[in-house]
Formats: structure tokens, sequence, C-alpha cells
């Protein structure tokens, strides 16, 4: 035997109480020079690293991936399912027979511990979930605090007439009414991609309630007619209990008693705005009825009025079809006492009751 056979040999005699080194363990830590368990794994992390970063790496991957691209996504709808928006201000300017210039002012409320940033999307309002919009808004970018003020200013195009036309009766005949708001927005988080996330919210606003509390508070009798035509002007109180600044263009409304027309009011460029308004108007009334009225059926000169809007027009002759049909279909009652109006013209109402 050669010394190259005896070193062999050597080698491969297992002493007593040694381990074998075949089998799963000393393939992957085979003992080290200083024997014990420190030795082995030290000798395998040098022998198999690359082994142990990939096995890392699929853990990593098989933990983060479904956080990322599952529960992240998840919570974030969760998140924007639990928001809510409560319309602050809405400011309808400069209104054109196809659109109109909005300024909206929202208070977006999150409960949300985390605050991405909404990028900006483009959401679409309608009177019902799903349905046909009325109109789009381009929604800027937005912090997501614990209260977020979002405000959206622009000209916009009808989607479409016929659906602004049932929201501004709707507007016009609700005490309370509904707006479905709805687009996909993505949340931006630092340092993750950004997140589409569906948002669908429903806007509970007050409406004008039928223009309930409406009344003719002073009427003068001119003797000089306005234009050739307006023979009578005074003030209208129009309260508005909504959030809404609505500029209505010049508004005419039919004046009749028991069914029989006395003329119409015109109110130029009528402003609504929240609350209480006191607004000039003028008005061309048929004065031989209604001293007709007052002397034959009415003679304490308490007039029970039946006012129907008629039209509203902006540059003179451009109707503002939307406006009108809401107005149309709104009927107020008014009694108006014409006794201080008779009495500037001389005419004593107590003497002819």
């Amino acid at each position: 035997m050669d010394a190259k056979d005896e070193k062999h040999l050597q080698e491969n005699v297992i002493e007593p109480g040694q381990p074998k080194k075949g089998g799963v363990v000393n393939k992957l830590y085979p003992p080290g020079p200083n024997g014990g368990a420190g030795s082995r794994v030290k000798n395998h992390c040098r022998k198999f690293w690359w082994c142990d970063l990939l096995v890392l790496a699929i853990i990593v991957l098989i933990i983060v991936l479904p956080i990322v691209y599952v529960a992240i996504p998840h919570k974030a709808q969760k998140d924007m399912n639990k928001s809510t928006i409560e319309v602050v201000s809405q400011d309808v300017t400069e209104p054109q027979p196809d659109g109109l210039h909005l300024k909206l002012v929202t208070v977006a409320r999150s409960y949300s511990k985390f605050h991405p940033t909404i990028q900006a999307f483009k959401a679409e309002l309608s009177l019902e979930e799903g349905g046909e919009p009325f109109l789009f808004l381009n929604v800027p970018d937005a912090k997501a605090e614990k209260s977020t003020e979002i405000v959206v200013e622009e000209d916009l195009k009808f989607a479409s007439l016929e659906r602004f036309t049932d929201y501004t009766k709707t507007v016009m005949a609700s005490e309370e009414f509904k707006v479905y708001m709805s687009g996909k927005p993505k949340l931006k988080l630092s340092g993750l991609d950004p997140i589409k996330v569906d948002y669908n919210k429903v806007i509970t606003m007050k409406g004008l309630n039928h223009l309930k509390g409406l009344n003719i508070t002073e009427t003068h009798i001119l003797t000089k007619p306005v234009e050739g035509k307006y023979n009578m002007n005074g003030k209208v109180f129009i309260p508005n209990p909504s959030v809404m600044t609505l500029a209505l263009g010049n508004v005419t409304m039919n004046i009749a008693v028991d069914d029989q027309p006395l003329g119409y009011t015109l109110i130029p460029d009528l402003i609504l705005k929240p609350g209480d308004n006191s607004i000039d108007m003028l008005a061309k009334v048929n004065t031989s009825a209604v001293i007709g009225l007052f002397t034959s059926k009415y003679k304490n000169a308490i007039l029970p009025l039946t006012i129907t809007g008629n039209s509203s027009v902006v540059g003179g002759d451009k109707h503002l079809t939307y406006y009108e049909a809401a107005i149309q279909h709104n009927v107020v009652k008014v009694d108006l006492n014409i006794a201080p109006a008779l009495a500037a013209l001389g005419l004593n109402v107590s003497a002819m009751s």
C-alpha cells in the first residue's frame, strides 16, 4: 500500500462517536475543522450562502407580494368606502343653454391611519346609482387627511341636458335629495405604486323645497310704467335652505287669481343665495282686473295669488330650458295684501269694503 492509499484510508476511518459524513444534514451542514454546531453553521454559510439567499428571497416574496398586491389594495378600498364627503358650498354661475360655471367646495373625511394622496380623477354625478350622469367633474389631487377640503372650479358642459334638467327639477321640488358621485382615482402611498380604487359616494343635500315661504313683501303701482310695460314694482322674499348659490338669469313668473291671469313678474338677473333673499321685482299687471277683484270678491284687498314659473333667459334671448322646466313645474300660493298699493293711489279700501 503506497502513502496515497494509506492517507485515503485514514480519512475514511470513522472513529467511535464520530457522526457519519453521509446524509442530508452532513451535506448541508458539514463538520468544520473544530467540530461543534457553530463550526457546522459557519461551514454551511461559506459553502451554501447563495442557496440561503435564494430561500430567503422566496420567503420574502411569498410574504410581501400578497401584502403589496392584495392586502394593501383591499385596505385602501375599505378605507375609501368608509370615508365620507359633504358639500360645503356650491356656486352655479354664468349659466348658458349648454353649460355653466361651477365652484364646488367639499370636505372629505377619512377615518384611516393611512394618509395617501388621492390623485386627480374624473368624477361623474348622477341622481341614481349607476345612472346616466348629468355632469363630469375634474377633481384635483388631495391629501387624504382626517378632514380635507377639496375645491373644484371649472366651466362645464352638460353630460346630458335631459339629465341635468331632471337634476334642477329635483333640486326645486325636494326638501332633501341625493347625488351619486363616482370615479376611479388612484391612491399614492410613499414607496408604493399608485393603487386604483373605486370611488362611490352618496351626497345628501338640501333642496329648494318648492320655494316654500316665498312672499311678495312690497308692491307699488307705478303711474309711469318702466320700459313702457311694467306698471308695478316691489320686493319678493325667497328663502333658500340649501348651500347653493344659483344664478338663474332673468326670471319671469305668471300670476293669477282663481285661474284668472293677472299678468307676470320679472326678477332681473336673479341670483339666489343661501339663506333669506329679498329681491327687487317688476310686474306687468292688469290693474283693471285687480281693482275688479278687490271691489267685488276680495274687498279686504287680500288677493290669493297663484305664482307659476314662466321663463329663464340670459343674453336677451338665450333660454335656460333646464331652469325653465324646474320653475314651470313649481306653483307657489301667496296671499298678497294690495291695500297699501291702492292707498298710495288714493283708494280707501276700508271705505269700499
